[in-house]
């Protein structure tokens, strides 16, 4: 482990700012901690311009690092769309927020959107970081770390499917969410450890504590929808959870996979 500090790791905030600034205060961040948002800071919940702005502050007090989330990544597009006057922002679904998120965000706070990682490999620790999951076939190049404003899935193909996996067919591929089938599975339950343990978000298990794979861990307690906001602690090969209950419900979804 990082034998200067901790390893500290946060899941989907989505906007939860008061629930964030109590985790922090939970966490007692020092100097010496690495610290790494899992992603979906933003959407959803009632502040995520100030979400955005808290963490890219962190960056003062100890090394800061974003994973991307899916939500990220399409707000950014979004936003390209808009600065290259495509038109084609017009016609993307699920963007109502960003007009209103745009406006709370200054350039500093884009800038360190830009900056977030598809994944991160932390080697010393044998841990691979990433918001959504992996798909097994065709083989990507993991344990790897990708950056968002380095690396385009363009060249890498495949890289953008990181941030949204949940299902994968039997045969190791990705899955769209309206087209699982009965035969297909939770990429997490079939993932054998290859690239280390994985640390994730992007589906809410609504429960108190992250919930643990044989291989990987999601740290997504769906904060947003009245769970609770988790972090994970890593010291000296130990591992220690921080818990918040959400102080309300402020968004309903259908991708709850329950107390399990």
């Amino acid at each position: 482990m990082n034998k200067t500090g901790r390893v500290i790791i946060i899941g989907d905030i989505h906007g939860c700012i008061r629930e964030l600034d109590e985790l922090l205060g939970l966490l007692k961040i020092v100097s010496s901690d690495s610290l790494y948002f899992i992603g979906d800071l933003i959407d959803r919940g009632p502040d995520p311009a100030a979400v955005v702005r808290r963490c890219r502050q962190i960056a003062n007090e100890c090394a800061t690092y974003l994973i991307l989330g899916n939500h990220e990544e399409k707000f950014l597009h979004w936003l390209q769309h808009c600065r290259n006057n495509t038109g084609m922002e017009s016609q993307m679904k699920g963007t109502e927020e960003f007009p209103a998120l745009l406006k709370g965000l200054s350039n500093s706070d884009i800038e360190f959107l830009h900056g977030a990682y598809y994944s991160l490999a932390l080697k010393e620790e044998n841990i691979t970081l990433l918001h959504g999951g992996i798909f097994l076939s065709p083989k990507f190049p993991f344990p790897e770390t990708y950056r968002y404003d380095l690396h385009s899935p363009k060249e890498l193909k495949g890289l953008n499917l990181i941030t949204k996996i949940r299902y994968i067919s039997p045969d190791g591929k990705f899955v769209s969410l309206n087209e699982k089938t009965p035969r297909d599975h939770y990429w997490a339950d079939l993932y054998d450890g290859s690239f280390g343990h994985i640390f994730f978000g992007h589906q809410a298990f609504i429960r108190d504590t992250p919930k643990e794979f044989p291989h990987a861990t999601c740290l997504d307690t769906g904060c947003v929808y009245g769970g609770w906001l988790n972090a994970a602690v890593l010291k000296d090969g130990l591992k220690t959870y921080f818990s918040i209950q959400s102080k309300e419900r402020y968004s309903q979804n259908i991708n709850i996979q329950g107390n399990i």
